[in-house]
């Protein structure tokens, strides 16, 4: 007769994921396929229709989800979501600090110190504080996997786009300083840095500077989909990736190539 484990040996197969702006675009697709994949997946966004509207989709395709309102701008409120977790399922495993915005389009002399702020604030600031947050769980549960969601716009400079793209440099900043700080702790931070994809975030985009980009940009002549960076994340996320820490991984096609 087989002896039954005492109840503090049974452990949970599925993995835990925290996602930031996962009710549409990049967040949700990664959402979705570490669902697929048998995590349990906590989503958060601040937009709260969008949220429900995506979380009833999840939920009719059977995938295990938790959804939160979440303000990324709020510390108090990040470290609160993930002790939340922590409370709920006794670990963590993959977190994807996505949430950002486009920011304003305009010459650096023309953007209002307001704009530039908040543009920064969601973007930058947050993923500090998600980070400050998760590293502190993952030390304490004895590792885990990051992936911050930078751009291509975070490699190089970008008319028009200065909010946006400091914003951006930034996050590969503290992804590279994370990995360096906590890879003796078990944990792996990376970041993502993806060219032109199919979502809302390209809808202002001149539909010239679009045709150029495909046409002339892109080797492979199309825009990239929001599954493929999903693909991608969970590859970073996943054991396979298992000595990968502190790199920048770019999903534009080939178009940072030349």
């Amino acid at each position: 007769m087989r002896r039954q484990l005492p109840f503090f040996f049974i452990m949970k197969k599925e993995k835990i994921a925290f996602i930031t702006g996962a009710a549409k675009g990049i967040g949700k697709s990664t959402a979705a396929f570490l669902a697929s994949k048998g995590c349990k997946v906590y989503i958060t966004d601040i937009d709260l229709p969008v949220l429900e509207k995506t979380t009833k989709e999840f939920k009719k395709e059977g995938f295990n989800v938790v959804a939160s309102l979440l303000d990324v701008c709020d510390a108090e409120a990040v470290e609160k979501q993930i002790q939340k977790i922590i409370l709920q399922e006794g670990n963590l495993h993959y977190c994807v600090n996505n949430a950002g915005i486009q920011g304003p389009i305009a010459p650096l002399t023309q953007i209002s110190i307001e704009d530039w702020e908040r543009t920064l604030k969601v973007n930058l600031s947050s993923v500090f504080y998600c980070l400050q947050s998760q590293i502190k769980a993952l030390i304490g549960l004895g590792g885990g996997n990051i992936v911050n969601v930078a751009s291509m716009a975070g490699l190089n400079g970008a008319a028009l786009g200065g909010p946006y793209v400091a914003s951006k440099h930034g996050v590969i900043g503290l992804t590279k300083t994370a990995a360096i700080e906590v890879g003796a702790y078990n944990i792996r931070v990376n970041a993502v840095c993806p060219g032109f994809i199919n979502t809302e975030m390209i809808d202002n985009v001149p539909k010239k500077i679009l045709d150029y980009t495909t046409n002339i940009r892109v080797p492979m002549k199309r825009i990239g989909e929001p599954e493929e960076v999903a693909k991608t994340i969970y590859w970073l996320l996943s054991s396979e990736s298992s000595y990968v820490n502190g790199h920048t991984m770019v999903i534009d096609g080939g178009m940072y190539s030349g």
